[in-house]
């Protein structure tokens, strides 16, 4: 038998998806799909260029609608809860909120034979974010595509810091002083009569950013293990309990010594993005490189004001694990035109193509194809101040897969935004840490016992 070579390899793929291709654009489809609206115009645009070389390729047509991101997840709920569903769907959230609910009641087509095609360029942990389990067939299967990643970021003015006296290598790299370092250059700013606040934690209990921050420090703080690979609870364990009452006691000790802006408890997913361009506050942590990439065209801030760090090393210095979120694309059940929209899926997921849309949209998330970093030196150009710092942390350090990928119930735990609503028990109710945390995991032990996975 002949042996097999990365180059045979990847000519028999290509001729597949231009099989795939030939079939779809002999039947002369429409697709409509449905995409989250991006941050900037930028992501837009890369996704209809997407598109477009999609058309003039197989000779099909795609409707396109961008859904306004604070109508996502009650859009896509909507019409897969009435029936009346488009053929393709993609959400920067859906890996939280719809994907593992959906594909738990077997709402979803399965997209195996789209993820195969490229199995082998993707990270573990996006194949990991991508996997779901189906309480009908009681089997995992591949029930969304990978697109991009991203982790918790923090974002740091420069020029606060300087006027607080401090430069870049003082810096603490380890938990407790970094966040502490922030707290001192408030001190030293607010001596010099500036109303600003030095950390710009998200509280509210009505976005994910704050999901996203407390779910951070959680796992950096050694939570990880509250829920297994195996789908299976582990509130009982001390030190994921010890982990979830650190973390609600770090995130609200400083808000309620006025280290964090007082509205934080009411932000929704941009407030903390506008509060850190209007400098109300030194550093905020985001779940992408969004707040430096949207001001890109502003040289000086884009390349000496802004400081983009990964999250801190733990006390005692050693790398802590990220949440490493994977936006998904999916194919609900119900839709009309399945080939089409996985054939528009195969040619995306290529790996140039996908690359490039990734740049197209300004580098804002991350690849999840590690040869794309290897092959292109844009994602490390040492000239940016970002990029490289975002693809180090999603791409170098340990990462793992979010808490709804290994069970679905903790999906309905985001949904419930059970974890915010214990901080704010915390700072408007005056409970103890210990307390609200106790009251978080007995609520979300609730939640699991609706599910088994077998």
């Amino acid at each position: 038998m002949a042996s097999l070579t990365r180059r045979t390899l990847m000519a028999s793929a290509g001729a597949l998806a231009a099989s795939g291709t030939r079939r779809a654009r002999a039947a002369g489809q429409t697709v409509t799909v449905w995409w989250n609206q991006g941050f900037y115009q930028a992501e837009d645009q890369a996704v209809k260029d997407s598109i477009a070389a999609w058309e003039k390729l197989s000779g099909n047509k795609i409707e396109l609608t961008f859904l306004p991101v604070a109508d996502v997840t009650a859009k896509i709920i909507s019409a897969m809860t009435i029936g009346d569903v488009p053929d393709l769907i993609y959400s920067d959230t859906g890996q939280n909120l719809i994907v593992p609910q959906a594909s738990w009641n077997d709402k979803l087509v399965d997209v195996s034979d789209v993820v195969e095609t490229q199995k082998s360029q993707y990270l573990q942990t996006a194949l990991d974010s991508s996997s779901f389990y189906n309480n009908t067939t009681k089997k995992r299967s591949y029930y969304g595509v990978p697109v991009k990643g991203a982790t918790v970021m923090i974002e740091v003015w420069r020029p606060l810091l300087e006027e607080a006296g401090y430069k870049d290598a003082d810096i603490p790299k380890t938990w407790d002083a970094y966040y502490a370092f922030f707290e001192s250059a408030q001190d030293k700013l607010r001596a010099k009569g500036k109303r600003i606040f030095g950390l710009g934690y998200s509280m509210a209990t009505k976005e994910a950013d704050s999901g996203n921050l407390f779910h951070a420090f959680l796992v950096a703080l050694g939570g990880n293990g509250i829920v297994s690979l195996d789908g299976k609870l582990h509130v009982g364990d001390p030190k994921v309990r010890q982990a979830a009452v650190k973390a609600l006691d770090d995130l609200t000790r400083p808000y309620k010594k006025g280290f964090v802006p007082p509205g934080a408890i009411n932000w929704g997913d941009v407030d903390n993005n506008n509060a850190f361009y209007a400098k109300q506050i030194v550093m905020t942590p985001n779940a992408t490189i969004s707040i430096a990439v949207a001001q890109m065209d502003k040289t000086d801030q884009y390349y000496k004001e802004i400081i983009t760090q990964g999250i801190p090393q733990d006390n005692a210095g050693n790398a802590v694990p990220s949440l490493l979120g994977v936006p998904l694309c999916f194919i609900p059940k119900g839709a009309k035109n399945i080939d089409a929209a996985k054939d528009f899926l195969k040619y995306f997921i290529q790996p140039d193509n996908l690359n490039t849309y990734l740049k197209q949209a300004r580098g804002r998330w991350v690849p999840v194809m590690p040869e794309n970093v290897k092959n292109d030196p844009y994602w490390m150009d040492p000239a940016d101040p970002h990029r490289p710092v975002a693809v180090r942390q999603a791409l170098v350090t340990p990462t793992a897969s979010w808490f709804q990928i290994r069970n679905p119930a903790y999906a309905d735990v985001n949904a419930k935004q059970i974890w915010a609503a214990a901080e704010a028990n915390i700072t408007q109710k005056g409970w103890t840490a210990e307390k609200a945390a106790d009251d978080a995991l007995d609520q979300i032990k609730t939640i699991f016992e609706k599910y088994t996975i077998t």
